[in-house]
């Protein structure tokens, strides 16, 4: 579904990423983990099509993708760490502006909007302006706003910030199921323990560079560790170690 090869991106004479290279399957959940500023923002933002990539290639389905190419930018959803919603929309207004933007049909929209209105147990809010939105009810609306458009590739960036723990459990449920259907997510997040609950695979980014990517399984066996928590720490910490004179 997704191949990125040799990806770089700079912002003035900082280097954000450094040849970042992976792939990932229909109906795969993968872990990008790392510490801030390591780059997991800056990737995302760059498959959402907000951000150019200064080099390296990167391929949606087999076709050659970058931020103009807006048919396979149809094919994408993304969860930002930072919301942007229309405030003076409602809730139920804003979902249908973002699936107009997609082409849904309206009574295959309209179904799923419902849907999510219920699920994420926000309904009461469905027609109240965004503006009154609590912190957490905004997340619940980004996440819905995602997920009705029906994507072939999913970004989330902490999607369960503000999240209470109830609505965090049945999303990744749903998450579950949105990946037996085929969708491909890339997960970044902070929370090991979501990340070792949810993803088959993972990559760790550090400065810019993966440092480290396979199956959770076999990478914490080959390190000798138990939990992903153990292994994530002892890979950032030796490449922060200063290298011997």
């Amino acid at each position: 579904m997704l191949e990125i090869s040799g990806m770089r991106k700079s912002f003035g004479k900082r280097e954000a990423l450094k040849d970042v290279t992976f792939s990932l399957a229909a109906g795969e959940i993968y872990g990008l983990l790392g510490p801030n500023g390591a780059g997991k923002t800056t990737t995302l933002k760059i498959l959402a099509g907000l951000l150019s990539a200064d080099g390296g290639v990167i391929m949606i389905d087999g076709q050659p993708y970058h931020r103009e190419r807006h048919d396979l930018k149809r094919r994408i959803a993304y969860v930002p760490d930072q919301p942007f919603l229309y405030y003076k929309l409602s809730g139920e207004e804003h979902l249908h502006f973002f699936a107009d933007l997609y082409k849904i049909p309206y009574a295959e929209r309209k179904e799923k909007i419902d849907f999510f209105f219920k699920y994420f147990e926000f309904e009461e809010y469905r027609r109240e302006l965004v503006e009154n939105y609590s912190a957490g009810t905004r997340q619940k609306l980004l996440i819905a706003q995602a997920l009705v458009v029906k994507p072939r590739l999913l970004l989330l960036d902490e999607p369960l910030v503000s999240i209470d723990p109830l609505v965090g459990r049945k999303f990744k449920k749903y998450l579950g199921e949105v990946a037996r259907n085929g969708t491909a997510v890339l997960f970044a997040t902070h929370i090991l323990s979501l990340a070792q609950e949810v993803c088959r695979r993972i990559g760790v980014i550090v400065d810019g560079r993966i440092l480290v990517q396979g199956g959770l399984e076999e990478l914490m066996a080959m390190a000798g560790k138990e939990t992903l928590e153990e292994f994530y720490f002892q890979t950032v910490l030796r490449h922060e170690e200063p290298a011997e004179a």
